[in-house]
């Protein structure tokens, strides 16, 4: 799938120049760093409220908010007129888009959500590229590992976890394994558990079978 099926929306002229110069999507994660290489102190142009903790190289454009108990730690990027909800954690090498909004409790790690998305509350978001207008429900997983809990698993890592295109929902409370990609207005209901490639303008939904048995 290519990143011209996936991102076609205009956002600010510089974001789409710099998105068109890749074919794969695996071209474009592996570039993601590439937008904190001028990013050396922290540049705060919107409101930070009591509380919130800003570590390292952080832009926060102008009109966003960051509630008090969230955190970012820097090399990261918010644009414009996004808000970040109280207790969320961004971790270094996000790049969050402008009008965007991150719920309570939220973790992104190493990602990049373009203009518009929406993130529920305790969604956790992996090294994953979240399209134009998508929208993760709360408590969703983007970029599972089979053992995320353990000690010997790093948070960070190269490989690609989920690629949503523009106009996406997924569903709350569900997981989507590392190297999925969802193509552009996919629609995934909740507590869905999937991996693999799937198309544009579909709806995926999970099947569920009631058992019911005696008492031993």
């Amino acid at each position: 799938m290519n990143v011209s099926d996936l991102f076609a929306e205009k956002m600010e002229p510089a974001l789409n120049e710099w998105i068109r110069r890749f074919t794969s999507p695996a071209e474009l994660f592996a570039a993601i760093p590439q937008m904190f290489a001028r990013l050396r102190s922290q540049n705060i142009e919107g409101t930070v409220e009591d509380g919130a903790t800003i570590v390292g190289p952080v832009h926060i454009g102008a009109g966003s908010l960051v509630q008090c108990q969230a955190v970012i730690r820097g090399p990261a990027i918010i644009g414009t007129y996004t808000v970040v909800n109280s207790h969320a954690e961004i971790l270094p090498l996000c790049f969050i888009g402008s009008n965007c909004t991150i719920g309570h409790g939220c973790s992104l790690i190493e990602s990049m959500l373009m203009n518009n998305a929406v993130v529920g509350h305790a969604a956790f978001i992996r090294n994953s590229i979240i399209g134009f207008g998508s929208v993760v429900g709360q408590c969703a997983v983007l970029g599972a590992q089979k053992s995320t809990h353990s000690k010997n698993v790093s948070p960070t890592s190269t490989e690609i976890g989920v690629i949503l295109g523009d106009h996406t929902a997924i569903g709350a409370n569900s997981t989507l394994r590392s190297g999925t990609i969802v193509g552009a207005r996919t629609v995934v209901s909740e507590s869905v558990s999937m991996e693999g490639i799937h198309g544009s303008d579909q709806t995926i939904t999970a099947s569920q079978q009631l058992q019911i048995k005696p008492r031993q």
